[in-house]
């Protein structure tokens, strides 16, 4: 079974919600709410063999990786991070000194983040190393201190631009996926900026690369891979930079959608030195029909399902 049909089998079953749950399972966090606050909810996992190599992958990189991995999912709603629990199963060798080193890099990334981990649980078991993170959120606020409203998946209207930060491609190879920076100012700044003028339609973690990504967003877009912005790497299946942008996936990005009249800077970051700054790119348009449409830097169009770029998806 897919991934994608394991989550709609969960979410057809899961249909009587409360009035509280204002945002529903298929986003990339869910949020209730209590008297006047919302509450963004999202978990997530790391596992050896699947998005590191414990080999060959130190300690230090596996923790930040756990928590910032939770941290994209509260940049792709335009939330605030609170808070953190993780829990682990260890294996049985694993030792007193790794767990330790574990830990302290998730504790000190989540601190980094304003996002204290404040509780978890262990196991200790005949398998590989596995931590599932759990991360809370809430609404950031304006300069009144009225709460912002996440930005959900829904959004998107034919005619809206696409955009993508950063860049795309090789993140295994480049080591991208374990150093990654989660869009959490950046996304602040998106809903914030000019009286909310930059705020996205629509928006979603890129963690399984644009083939996936973009139609858990739109039905119908056209891209143009001409000025798809890539991560140098060298390819090793014969596949073009523009395809690998497209599928490899693991980039933690943000993916989204603005009116097409709003004004959305090319790059974003107060560092002095540019070079340091994140990249916007628009990379196509909503439109109304004819599916997602690729058109690739020779100008040939092609369905994104012939692109050669599946995507990362797990399978059982």
């Amino acid at each position: 079974m897919r991934e994608n049909d394991l989550l709609q089998h969960v979410y057809a079953g899961n249909t009587a919600l409360p009035d509280a749950v204002t945002i529903p399972p298929g986003d990339d966090m869910g949020a209730i709410t209590f008297g006047d606050r919302s509450l963004l909810v999202a978990v997530d996992q790391v596992a050896d063999g699947v998005h590191f190599d414990l080999a060959n992958t130190p300690l230090a990189k596996v923790g930040r990786k756990a928590i910032t991995r939770n941290l994209s999912d509260i940049a792709a709603m335009a939330a605030k991070p609170t808070a953190a629990v993780v829990a682990a199963c260890l294996p049985r060798d694993f030792g007193e000194a790794n767990a330790t080193a574990l830990f302290n890099a998730m504790r000190d990334t989540a601190q980094t983040y304003s996002c204290p981990l404040i509780g978890g649980d262990t196991a200790i078991w005949d398998g590989k190393l596995l931590l599932s993170v759990t991360v809370f959120a809430e609404p950031w606020r304006d300069a009144e201190d009225q709460p912002i409203a996440p930005v959900e998946r829904t959004g998107a209207q034919p005619g809206d631009a696409i955009y993508v930060t950063g860049e795309l491609g090789h993140s295994f190879p480049t080591g991208h996926h374990l150093d990654f920076e989660p869009r959490i100012e950046l996304a602040r700044e998106l809903v914030l900026a000019s009286g909310g003028a930059t705020r996205p339609t629509a928006m979603i973690d890129l963690s399984d690369g644009i083939a996936q990504d973009l139609p858990r967003l739109v039905e119908h877009a056209e891209l143009q891979m001409r000025i798809l912005p890539l991560r140098q790497g060298e390819s090793v299946d014969g596949r073009e930079p523009w395809q690998h942008a497209l599928g490899d996936g693991e980039d933690y990005e943000l993916l989204f959608t603005a009116p097409a009249d709003a004004v959305i800077p090319h790059a974003f970051g107060h560092d002095e030195d540019e070079s340091k700054h994140v990249l916007i790119t628009r990379i196509g348009t909503v439109t109304d029909a004819g599916g997602i449409v690729v058109v690739t830097p020779e100008g040939e169009s092609l369905a994104l399902d012939q692109a050669d770029a599946k995507g990362w998806e797990h399978t059982a």
